[in-house]
């Protein structure tokens, strides 16, 4: 029997990604845009992938967050990382 998400694309026109779905791979960070949502700030992140791919990601993770707007205040993008969870908290390599 097939598993539904092999019918699934793997991102619809206009949704970002999610950290989950970049964990554990070396990416660079182009671009940053900082927003306002309801449960606290939150940014959409222009990354490139392995195989050279550009994606976008959406994220409010707390420090992934900070660091980024400490990062584009340095004037630091683009820049490499790496993000990872633990237990409930999101992590930069």
């Amino acid at each position: 029997m097939g598993r539904l998400v092999d019918h699934a694309l793997k991102q619809a026109e206009g949704v970002p990604l999610r950290l989950p779905d970049i964990e554990g791979q070396e990416v660079t960070v182009q671009s940053v845009e900082f927003n306002a949502g309801t449960y606290g700030p939150y940014m959409v992140m222009q990354v490139i992938v392995k195989g050279g791919e550009v994606v976008e990601v959406m994220t409010g993770a707390k420090l992934v967050v900070d660091a980024i707007e400490n990062a584009v205040d340095a004037d630091a993008l683009p820049c490499e990382a790496k993000f990872f969870k633990r237990g409930n908290a999101w992590l930069i390599e």
